[in-house]
């Protein structure tokens, strides 16, 4: 059974460090993922790097997509004549694909919600999966080593669960 630890630094060079140590230590790259709000500065870990999209950035990038897919069928009912019903497949594609890829980032968002106004900072969010067993070992080697880092637990918010 596995478990999801989340991790807290602030530079982009700590997470690398960590992700290294990590590594090394003969954790698996797929169990590893770093989410931070946009692209970092040499952003080339041997991990998965999620670029967090907000709400409105996703629905722009959807709609402008649905836009897209939605040109041919607008071309030709421009070119037949149907210029009202061409602007609103238009439209609708637009607002389709708007819709589709904001519920899509909302979905995939919703784990590390509590986390969003660390993400706006600027701070990097590192979610580690690992064996049930094995996850209080590592995060007392990370404390220890890297007191720097926040170790927020199993939970996003960094609350303890209730027992």
């Amino acid at each position: 059974m596995t478990t999801n630890i989340y991790l807290k630094a602030r530079t982009f060079g700590k997470v690398r460090q960590l992700i290294d140590e990590l590594l090394s230590e003969g954790i698996e790259p797929a169990r590893v993922c770093v989410h931070a709000a946009g692209r970092p500065q040499g952003a080339d870990l041997p991990v998965t790097l999620i670029i967090h999209r907000t709400w409105g950035r996703a629905l722009v990038e959807g709609g402008i997509l649905g836009a897209l897919f939605a040109s041919p069928i607008t071309a030709a009912l421009w070119l037949i004549g149907d210029v009202l019903f061409a602007v609103s497949v238009l439209v609708l594609g637009a607002g389709v694909g708007g819709v589709f890829a904001a519920l899509r980032a909302r979905i995939a968002n919703r784990d590390i919600a509590p986390q969003f106004s660390a993400l706006r900072r600027g701070e990097l969010l590192l979610v580690l999966a690992g064996d049930h067993a094995a996850i209080g070992a590592i995060q007392d080697r990370i404390k220890a080593r890297h007191p720097e880092v926040a170790v927020l637990g199993s939970d996003p918010t960094g609350i303890p669960p209730f027992p």
